[in-house]
């Protein structure tokens, strides 16, 4: 919990409230410089919530310390249109309806739990995230969570400045999509308009002092410039402008190419030895991602900025800084930069990004980050130029902008702002007033947003709903009916010894289950109307229900389904050959003992709500979620099993030989580890052509006693082991079946 924040900032306060102490949705925003992203990065050390870290692209992915929205719920690229009449010609091809968004996303087991379990989904750098893409996420998370809340009941919390960077979306995709959305932007979203969430708008800049820069910041912001703001800013136009090389100027530019050509030319000006210094990427790093350059170009006296902040203790450079290299030792893995003013030199060392992944970790019951791959290099870059869309979330004292041409609503505004005042500001070309443009829709929605209601009494009428919400999830039970279902049809269907005999105890316990949750389901009916009540809730009464309710559930959940998981596991954890068997019972023994807790704990929750809001605010982090002292697993049963680990990759879509290039195997073993699946999880198809499949079952069937050898010699070089041993896997499971 090391990072701290403002403490005389009271909307930083009551976001933070909001997000930990509700499960309200919320868009935070704020002008350039007033510390979302160090909110993010309070969020993530201080919330108990089980969450994500999303963004739009893979860069702002990594600067947010997430991954991509695409990678989470595994979505196409392409048009989501829920109801859409597909033709399936060509023309369909990029657009995705329900049916097909479903047919083309693998939900695998794992992906399935960590969509569960997510309490809180967090999207950074909103405003380049289109509508559709929300709409998309909202049909998976209501799906996968059986819940018809906005988003399956996830908590949202939405970051950025609609101000800035929008959306991007071709004209054929816009062709079908402006039948259906009056806007790309998110708030143009379907599920959006359904349940739009609260505006909390941090206020307090911390980059610009400057009261009258403020001002014109403000009114380019929102379409407001006058004659003299224009002409206050145009009073800094220098076409023929050449800083001395010690002031350290960064030009923003509107097009890549051009910042390109500054950087390069100023580069080959400099007469000392050029250094290729090539990244370091290891596994899973997609280019799209790279947050600083493959292969770095520099020299002795170029101009570089930091694209990282220093994450030492002494905190002595930050994104954006300005600096000259003032030596290169790749033999030491070090490049020194120095500063103006008499400033202590740097000596940096490269960085390292990671690509992570979410995956759920039911023992400890929280959603861990999976490192993929990483990216090392030198957090520099050359710092001659920059684009206007690169320089976003950084800060510059001096800045030559040339950004007459602006080709996108909102990039003068992401330009100037970068600045922490006026007297840093060169213009290369003068602001025309067409050039100062913001969306329309954009300033029409923010003031909308802004006249919602007062932000504490919203908050406290949320804190109690957050309660009422958490008490009604204690009495669901679908899920542990539905696990169990599938434990029971899985095993009625395998070869095990004394298998009746299982059947009978297991499908005791799931009618126990099932007569539980109709029980459940009228309480919960009985809940939600009391909880929904528009005049004044009678929180005693729910109070009394609950406590009723909580006493006829533990000793009956205990005894039928606790207590009889528990015995039907020690008889069966002696027997042979039932490894996997206990190794899924152990796992819903675990769900039960969780279940168990949270019933007891609601009887806590219901209590909290007949407490004033004082109360219930500064308890609330302690009362929020059971304590989990269950029993872990030891580090031998927590290591995920290498064949599991074999399987979840190829059912992501990798290829074998790709697979066996990352586990550092042959890909014999990786065929072996998939061969164990097959029929249960994989089919023989799967692995290899029906074309395949028939000519060795042919064979096999042919000649029963050939041995793997035999077999091989009579295909010929043809056809491999592993093709054979898939075959023979294929003939043993029909035989299997009555």
């Amino acid at each position: 919990m090391s990072q701290s924040f403002d403490t005389d900032n009271d909307v930083f306060a009551q976001a933070v409230a909001f997000v930990n102490q509700t499960q309200q949705p919320i868009f935070l925003t704020g002008k350039a410089g007033t510390g979302k992203t160090t909110f993010l990065k309070f969020i993530r050390e201080n919330s108990y919530k089980k969450m994500a870290v999303t963004a739009p692209t893979g860069v702002a992915a990594m600067n947010a310390g997430g991954t991509t929205l695409h990678a989470l719920f595994w979505l196409p690229f392409g048009v989501f249109i829920e109801d859409y009449p597909l033709q399936w010609g060509e023309t369909d091809q990029f657009i995705y309806n329900k049916h097909r968004l479903f047919s083309t996303i693998k939900l695998t087991k794992q992906r399935r739990a960590i969509l569960q379990e997510l309490e809180l989904l967090v999207i950074d750098e909103v405003s380049m995230v289109r509508a559709d893409t929300l709409d998309a996420i909202d049909v998976i998370l209501k799906s996968v969570r059986r819940d018809m809340r906005p988003f399956g009941g996830v908590q949202v919390l939405f970051i950025g400045d609609l101000y800035q960077l929008p959306p991007v979306v071709q004209d054929r995709e816009w062709q079908v999509l402006r039948d259906y959305y009056s806007s790309m932007f998110f708030f143009d979203a379907k599920v959006f308009k359904q349940h739009p969430p609260i505006l909390i708008e941090l206020k307090k800049i911390y980059r610009q002092q400057d009261d009258a820069f403020i001002r014109v910041l403000n009114s380019i912001r929102n379409n407001e410039t006058s004659a003299e703001e224009l002409e206050e800013l145009n009073a800094h136009y220098k076409p023929d402008f050449v800083p001395e090389k010690e002031e350290q100027y960064i030009t923003l530019t509107s097009h890549n190419r051009l910042a390109d050509q500054i950087n390069q030319e100023k580069l080959m000006s400099l007469d000392t030895k050029l250094h290729q210094i090539k990244s370091l990427i290891k596994d899973d790093f997609g280019q799209s991602m790279f947050p600083a350059d493959e292969n770095l170009s520099l020299r002795i006296g170029a101009q570089v900025m930091f694209i990282k902040n220093d994450t030492g203790e002494d905190r002595r450079y930050y994104n954006g800084k300005i600096g000259t290299v003032k030596d290169i030792n790749l033999d030491k893995h070090q490049v020194i930069v120095s500063f103006p003013n008499d400033e202590e030199d740097v000596v940096v060392k490269r960085e390292t990004w990671e690509n992570i992944r979410y995956s759920y970790n039911k023992g400890d019951d929280k959603i861990e980050e999976e490192v993929l791959g990483t990216f090392s290099q030198f957090p520099l870059r050359l710092a001659w130029a920059i684009t206007i869309h690169k320089s976003q979330g950084l800060t510059f004292e001096k800045a030559i902008v040339d950004a007459g041409t602006s080709f996108a609503a909102g990039q003068v505004y992401v330009a100037l702002s970068r600045l922490t005042g006026l007297e840093g500001l060169v213009l290369r070309s003068k602001i025309s007033p067409f050039a100062i443009r913001t969306d329309h829709q954009v300033v029409n929605f923010m003031k909308q947003m802004a006249a919602m209601g007062n932000l504490d009494d919203i908050l406290q009428k949320s804190r109690q709903n957050y309660l009422g919400q958490i008490l009604l999830h204690s009495f669901r039970w679908h899920q542990l009916t539905d696990e169990f279902e599938k434990l029971v049809e899985e095993y009625r269907d395998k070869k095990m010894e004394q298998k009746e005999e299982a059947i009978t105890v297991l499908t005791g316990i799931l009618d126990a289950l099932k007569k539980q949750e109709q029980v459940a389901n009228k309480f919960m009916t009985q809940l939600h109307g009391l909880l929904s009540k528009r005049e004044e809730i009678d929180y005693d009464l729910i109070c009394d229900r609950s406590k009723a309710a909580v006493n006829w559930f533990l000793p009956t959940f205990e005894k039928d389904c606790l207590q009889a998981l528990e015995a039907h596991l020690e008889a069966w954890k002696v027997k042979k050959r039932t490894k996997k068997y206990v190794t899924l019972l152990k796992g819903l023994l675990l769900d039960f003992k969780r279940k168990f807790e949270q019933l007891k704990h609601s009887l806590t929750i219901a209590e909290a709500l007949t407490k004033s809001n004082d109360q219930v605010s500064e308890e609330l982090l302690t009362w929020a979620k059971p304590k989990d002292d269950l029993p872990k697993e030891s580090e031998n049963e927590k290591e995920k099993d290498t064949k599991s680990i074999t399987l979840e990759m190829f059912q992501d879509g990798m290829e074998i030989a790709e697979i066996a290039e990352k586990r550092n195997m042959v890909v014999g073993t990786i065929y072996g580890h998939l061969i164990n699946f097959m029929g249960t999880d994989l089919e023989a198809t799967d692995l290899m052509t029906e074309k395949e499949l028939t000519q060795i079952v042919t064979l096999i069937e042919k000649n029963p006693e050939a041995t793997t050898l035999e077999l091989k010699t009579m295909l010929g070089s043809d056809v491999d082991y592993p093709a054979i041993r898939i075959a023979q896997r294929h003939v043993e499971i029909l035989a299997e079946k009555p």
